[in-house]
């Protein structure tokens, strides 16, 4: 015998859930609305670009107040998120971090993105003289795209910058560009993100602040996704266990410079 359906609900009546019409009302009233569009559109869209430039201006220089503080914040978030935090107080410690790191994992391959904070840390080097190899994971043309991928699978170590680090989450933000493939904070075992202090930003709604200005400067084109690494893997799908390094690396390790 088949089970009564309820049109409005999408569900037999004898499911538990209530009629959608009656979710619907539930939410208007807690928003405080009436049926139908909202009378005044939010706010924020009606912003333009003068405006969103106004409160970027305003959340860079909070930062620039706030930076030494912002600090010792990310430094104990990120503690608490997993993350293995180093200070250091300039490129030779970090340097002196990383390869201390390479000759304990006994990580012979080392994959690293292009970004502009190795310009003045020459981390190649000083991994080979460590006595591994350290590539610029890049794609240069579909061709390699394949090659690369397997080039990551045997690497021991990942090592990116960060674009964004945000104190409020010890959050390391990647976006996505040429020399920067997201797989490098996630395919090798072990990832290490170097972090300046003008990577951090306090909040979520800093980011987003920030964001929100390239995303109209750049005519509607904030890039394809936002990578947040937030500690080490980790997952509960089976018999609610947490089990740390099943989706990307099991280890993660923040070098934050107190200086650039």
């Amino acid at each position: 015998m088949g089970i009564p359906f309820n049109r409005d609900s999408g569900r037999g009546v004898d499911s538990l859930g209530i009629p959608s019409e009656q979710f619907r009302e539930t939410v208007r009233a807690a928003l405080g609305r009436q049926d139908g569009p909202p009378s005044e559109p939010y706010s924020a869209l009606t912003h333009n670009l003068t405006d969103i430039e106004a409160q970027a201006q305003t959340v860079r220089e909070r930062i620039a107040r706030e930076t030494p503080e912002l600090l010792d914040r990310l430094a104990a978030t990120a503690g608490l998120r997993g993350w293995n935090v180093h200070r250091c107080d300039g490129a030779e410690e970090a340097l002196g971090y990383v390869t201390s790191l390479v000759q304990t994992l006994g990580a012979s391959s080392v994959a690293r993105s292009e970004q502009a904070v190795f310009d003045s840390m020459p981390v190649d080097a000083a991994i080979a003289g460590a006595g591994g190899l350290c590539w610029p994971a890049v794609y240069e043309g579909p061709a390699s795209r394949t090659g690369v991928r397997q080039r990551l699978a045997e690497s021991g170590m990942g090592i990116t910058g960060a674009d964004y680090a945000i104190a409020e989450t010890g959050s390391v933000v990647v976006l996505p560009r040429r020399g920067l493939s997201r797989l490098v904070s996630v395919v090798p075992p072990v990832h290490v993100a170097i972090v300046r202090p003008s990577d951090v930003v306090g909040t979520l709604d800093d980011l987003f602040a920030l964001r929100r200005l390239e995303y109209v400067r750049n005519g509607g084109d904030m890039g394809s996704y936002l990578n947040f690494i937030t500690g080490p893997s980790r997952t509960a799908d089976i018999e609610q266990t947490i089990v740390v390094g099943v989706h990307g690396p099991r280890e993660v390790h923040m070098v934050l410079l107190n200086e650039e």
